[in-house]
């Protein structure tokens, strides 16, 4: 399923910052390498241009890798109102196009030299 109906055209705008760290060109150089990103190109300053396929990658899962990554996301209340709507257009896309979301995952293996506890315990310890 490689037809251009997967594919989505989206600009991400980024909370200024003065640090050029985390600016759209940095973004972009981190980004360009992702795959399912055809295209990742600065639009100004703090907005980046994508270009990605529906069938690699959903414009949530891109806001929370750039948000892991510490590039933050403008949460004006019209690019907040904008995102949510990208977000329900491509989730019914998906679901239309009847796309496997559990293969966007990467499974995570625990680190066994990181000690894992329950959340319980750790929020008992923190009390």
């Amino acid at each position: 399923m490689d037809d251009i109906s997967c594919y989505r055209c989206r600009l991400f705008y980024l909370r200024p910052s003065t640090d050029p760290t985390l600016q759209a060109e940095a973004a972009c150089e981190v980004l360009a390498g992702t795959e399912g990103v055809l295209l990742a190109a600065p639009a100004s300053e703090h907005s980046i241009h994508l270009i990605y396929s529906l069938n690699h990658l959903s414009f949530e899962l891109l806001t929370d890798l750039l948000n892991e990554l510490g590039f933050e996301l403008d949460k004006s209340i019209l690019l907040c109102l904008r995102n949510t709507i990208f977000q329900f257009l491509e989730d019914n896309a998906i679901d239309n196009m009847h796309i496997n979301i559990s293969d966007f995952e990467i499974p995570c293996e625990s680190v066994s030299h990181i000690p894992h506890q329950s959340a319980d315990k750790y929020w008992d310890d923190y009390h």
